[in-house]
């Protein structure tokens, strides 16, 4: 695999490299650091193979306990790979989790507030995954979440915060998982909730990874 952002991982769909972005000092972010990506729980061989050659060493769940088990990390369990799950979120909805506003999709304002409530509440998880990811620095390292978009940006926007890229490129990095959403529901299917909204143009829908709700978060 070339360094680029997107990776062609067949049986994942949102599997992204942060590195090439620019930071303040006129820097760029290191490639093979930190690979981004939705579940990876249906990867061909092929693509283990392929990511262990890429340099991946850590992977890091964000997901709730019950995914990991229904939905088993396929690199968990290999050798030379460090397999950690950090559930993100907790196995049940905490007092503090607000029920979405009426509606088939959540406003952008409704995913900005989710994802600043985490950042206030699950400070502990947060951290360890900071942490984890941060003694890795010798190899490549991913974590990811089940669609690659909302725990697994919010983790992203962290770490192109701490290395000084612009906001507005974090943005635009967050927005590039309406991308990869749209192809898991081509592939494996529209969700109901999503039965009116057109997928059959090449730009996806900004309601999947709406670039306000990052906004508004950062």
């Amino acid at each position: 695999m070339q360094d680029r952002r997107w990776l062609d991982v067949p049986g994942a769909y949102n599997v992204r490299d942060l590195g090439g972005y620019a930071t303040a000092d006129g820097r760029t972010t290191r490639w093979r650091a930190f690979l981004r990506a939705d579940s990876l729980h249906n990867l061909s061989d092929s693509a283990r193979a392929g990511l262990i050659d890429y340099g991946v060493r850590t992977v890091i769940d964000l997901r709730r306990t019950i995914q990991t088990v229904e939905t088993p990390n396929a690199l968990a369990g290999m050798d030379g790979v460090e397999y950690v799950h950090l559930n993100m979120i907790g196995d049940t909805n905490p007092p503090w989790h607000d029920s979405p506003p009426p509606g088939d999709v959540p406003t952008a304002a409704w995913t900005a507030h989710t994802y600043i409530l985490l950042l206030d509440k699950r400070k502990g998880v947060i951290s360890e995954t900071l942490e984890k990811l941060a003694n890795s620095k010798r190899h490549t390292a991913m974590y990811h979440c089940a669609a690659g978009t909302d725990r697994t940006g919010i983790i992203s926007a962290l770490l192109l915060g701490l290395a000084d890229v612009s906001d507005s490129t974090i943005v635009d990095d967050y927005a590039l998982s309406a991308h990869g959403l749209r192809r898991r529901y081509l592939a494996e299917g529209i969700p109901d909730s999503l039965a009116n909204v057109d997928f059959s143009l090449e730009e996806p829908p900004e309601l999947l990874a709406p670039p306000l709700a990052m906004e508004r978060t950062l």
